[in-house]
């Protein structure tokens, strides 16, 4: 990695050309902590730009980091710990800090304040995910090769061994639909559309133990594979938009059922 520039040179860059040209004697105010920490996520972001840093890449040890920034070890870790937040770097015990590997990672902290703060419906995620992955679908059906199509089996086959265990199952059917974006060859898009999969996970776990479709899925996904395997790209859209309307709708029937079921026993225990 290249010799990092010292944030001071940022600094500079912030002193307008008023300041430059008057003559009149000013006192620079010190940069707080959270000046600090934008310079140095604009400085991870110029080494991304450059290549020096790509995903997966471990950052030097903080004593060291601090050293190349021109910064305190207490502001750096301010930095990273606003960086980790936003999900750009990961830290493993033992082994040290890391750029975040996928775009999931990336996109969730963000996408799930905003589904918080607009109050979102969990129909407008299905919404959302019905758009993107009926796109990226076509897109599998072209570039899947045959790592990406042996993924997909697996994953199906796992939903038949783990019938009878709801949380397996899941795992299985979330990773056929990850398997499949992945295909589709466009990171941004499949990142986007993991990153609405995983919104839609807490909902789907709250409602997997009584699931009435369990069997449904997993024709749905060996039929969604086949078109996939054999470059029906339409085909494969039209079955994977029937697939997920499906869901959405067998969702809505076991939710109404559990909570007509919830408030017949609140009724009887008055």
């Amino acid at each position: 990695m290249k010799t990092l520039r010292p944030l001071a040179a940022f600094a500079r860059r912030s002193i307008s050309w008023d300041f430059m040209d008057n003559q009149f004697s000013r006192t620079l105010a010190p940069i707080d902590r959270s000046g600090i920490t934008e310079l140095v996520v604009q400085r991870i972001k110029e080494l991304l730009q450059q290549g020096e840093l790509k995903a997966g890449s471990r950052l030097p040890p903080e004593r060291e980091l601090a050293d190349m920034l021109g910064i305190s070890r207490p502001s750096l870790r301010t930095a990273l710990k606003a960086l980790s937040v936003m999900g750009i770097i990961r830290a493993k015990p033992g082994a040290g800090t890391f750029i975040a590997e996928s775009s999931p990672e990336i996109f969730a902290e963000p996408m799930e304040f905003m589904t918080l703060i607009h109050n979102t419906e969990t129909a407008e995620l299905f919404e959302a995910r019905r758009i993107i992955e009926t796109g990226l679908v076509e897109l599998a059906a072209e570039r899947a090769t045959s790592e990406h199509l042996k993924r997909m089996a697996m994953e199906i086959e796992g939903m038949r061994k783990s019938l009878k265990d709801p949380e397996k199952y899941l795992q299985h059917d979330v990773s056929f639909h990850q398997a499949l974006a992945a295909a589709a060859g466009n990171k941004v898009m499949s990142g986007v559309m993991d990153t609405v999969a995983a919104l839609l996970l807490q909902v789907r776990r709250e409602s997997i133990a009584r699931a009435s479709d369990k069997e449904d899925a997993i024709d749905w996904h060996q039929s969604i594979y086949e078109a996939v395997r054999q470059r029906e790209a339409r085909r494969a859209k039209e079955l994977l938009t029937a697939h997920l309307v499906s869901a959405e709708k067998a969702w809505e029937n076991d939710t109404r059922k559990s909570n007509t079921a919830a408030a017949k026993k609140t009724r009887s225990k008055k």
